[in-house]
């Protein structure tokens, strides 16, 4: 009834399509981050990303019981958190660009939260191949950070500083080849 598509890997062999996407060839970028152009992402964020978590979702389930069964149905679908890990530059100031960002969801000094026009970004999770070409990428309309890790300090070492913030992602869009190329 059920045979082997191949056997071994020589169907691999010299042949393009079959080059493994690697964790190392990835780009977050994050849209409108001075207010200005919401076109305009953010370089400086995108360049000190050193890793960001896996973009995953949930999905509830409505369990219907009748009789002697049941059926279980979709319900809602929830993105989880996402934590963003950087790198900490003393200049470009990498964490200074984040307690901003921060200061839009909720600002200290006045004790005020901010409004979502303000503070929800479009970020993108782009993945690329070994040469650059661009091979998957999510789109997150709506996504801020909730919260600020400042980063580890110690005497031991001079390890480099890294910052963590958590993205909340309520929307996610998968994007296909087609809306790469219009």
């Amino acid at each position: 009834m059920f045979s082997p598509l191949y056997m071994g890997t020589n169907h691999m062999l010299g042949i393009d399509n079959f080059v493994p996407l690697t964790t190392n060839n990835f780009e977050v970028r994050v849209y409108n981050m001075d207010g200005t152009t919401p076109t305009e992402f953010s370089d400086l964020l995108t360049l000190s990303t050193d890793e960001v978590g896996n973009i995953s979702e949930t999905q509830d389930v409505i369990t219907v019981h009748y009789g002697n069964g049941l059926i279980k149905f979709p319900s809602k679908v929830q993105f989880q958190d996402v934590e963003w890990t950087l790198n900490c530059y003393c200049q470009p100031n990498v964490l200074e660009s984040l307690r901003a960002w921060r200061k839009l969801v909720y600002n200290p000094d006045t004790e005020r939260m901010g409004l979502p026009s303000e503070y929800m970004k479009q970020v993108f999770f782009i993945k690329y191949d070994g040469q650059g070409n661009v091979r998957d990428v999510i789109r997150c309309p709506g996504t801020w950070i909730g919260a600020l890790d400042n980063g580890a300090m110690n005497q031991t070492g001079g390890d480099l500083v890294k910052i963590k913030v958590p993205f909340i992602i309520s929307r996610v869009i998968y994007m296909s080849q087609a809306d790469l190329t219009s």
